[in-house]
């Protein structure tokens, strides 16, 4: 399947995975909260534009950066193979990792 997702399936994921979703002029922008504090985790954006089309490796490698996760990792919570507890968890262990 390559390093490209649709627009819709990056979507559909990330709102699925507690993902609060935004709209904004130009983009839709994706946030994730600490579920005890409310403080921001992660955020991303992509244009209303590519909703629905296909977006590919360059964007893709964009939205690993912002999101905290290695590329390998960001299709694998967009192909489901990894759920919204394992994400939260890698971002915990990064984390810790900074406070070190």
């Amino acid at each position: 399947m390559g390093s490209s997702r649709s627009g819709r399936s990056i979507d559909s994921a990330l709102t699925g995975k507690g993902f609060e979703k935004t709209k904004d002029g130009d983009h839709v922008r994706y946030y994730i909260y600490d579920q005890q504090t409310g403080a921001t985790l992660a955020q991303t954006k992509i244009s209303h534009g590519v909703l629905g089309k296909t977006i590919g490796s360059p964007l893709i490698s964009q939205m690993s950066r912002q999101l905290r996760l290695p590329k390998k990792k960001l299709l694998e919570l967009i192909d489901c193979k990894l759920d919204e507890e394992g994400y939260r968890a890698i971002l915990q262990s990064a984390d810790n990792q900074e406070e070190k």
